[in-house]
């Protein structure tokens, strides 16, 4: 039994919010809702979801903006690799079996996941020792000169994101999320500025994924009413959300989040 399609606005309502107060682009949970709950077929599920990702990604990152929670330097280095990887993706899933891509992808989102708990752990040994000194580190991390090592991570991670949506027509959610996180950003920053970042990859996206299947503007009319409202009510909620309770659920969320994805990926 499926539900009809006028339940989308409020399927995208809750998507909306999750992905504005945790980070990404929601992609991912679109993809698996449109055609399992509302029997959409694959080709369409992926074109919907990436046209959705766009306006659902730009109103969560004007609020995340207006709220302080993009660092705008970091995350246009996402960006640069994002949109090549999205580019170079749309070309690979051409000649690459889709079972052999996901087996590649597991492989990538384990190693990321591993390195998230090491960048937890050793984050949490600097907070015993230094609280101050920490918070000081990540308030001054943007006025900084960016280092050549967080060019090179920002361009990797963004690049893995854009392989991600160019290949799977995810938002490449994973990748952008453990970069970010990698590269000393707050929760909250990393929220903000993710969804950034998702925003460019997803115009690629669409762009790039508009000759693979019919853009069915009803379905996207429909779940983006409820994704953009969720959006914009997200960093709001954010707010009243306490940000140390938010700092310890948020890391092994996201870390318990990208090692399910990878096992995913091997079925």
């Amino acid at each position: 039994m499926h539900l009809p399609i006028y339940l989308l606005p409020v399927a995208g309502l809750v998507i909306g919010l999750l992905i504005s107060l945790m980070g990404g682009g929601g992609g991912i949970f679109y993809v698996g809702m449109l055609t399992g709950l509302f029997a959409v077929s694959m080709d369409q599920a992926v074109s919907v979801s990436l046209a959705t990702i766009v306006p659902t990604t730009l109103a969560a990152s004007i609020s995340h903006y207006r709220a302080g929670n993009v660092k705008p330097k970091t995350g246009f280095l996402l960006v640069a690799g994002g949109v090549i990887g999205v580019i170079a993706g749309s070309y690979l899933v051409t000649i690459i079996p889709i079972k052999a891509l996901k087996i590649i992808f597991g492989i990538f989102l384990l190693v990321m996941g591993i390195g998230m708990v090491i960048s937890r752990m050793k984050k949490q040994d600097k907070e015993e020792r230094s609280d101050n000194r920490q918070l000081e580190e990540l308030n001054a991390h943007e006025s900084k000169p960016i280092s050549k090592l967080l060019v090179v991570k920002g361009l990797v991670f963004g690049l893995l994101g854009g392989l991600m949506s160019g290949m799977l027509g995810a938002s490449g959610t994973p990748p952008i999320l453990a970069g970010l996180y990698s590269m000393g950003l707050s929760s909250l920053e990393v929220v903000g500025t993710s969804v950034m970042v998702l925003f460019f990859i997803a115009i690629t996206g669409v762009v790039t994924h508009s000759a693979l299947g019919t853009l069915n503007w009803l379905l996207v009319i429909l779940l983006a009413s409820g994704t953009i409202t969720g959006a914009i009510l997200g960093p709001s909620l954010s707010k009243r959300i306490n940000k140390n309770a938010l700092e310890k659920f948020y890391g092994p969320f996201f870390i318990v989040f990208i090692l399910l994805m990878a096992v995913s990926m091997f079925f």
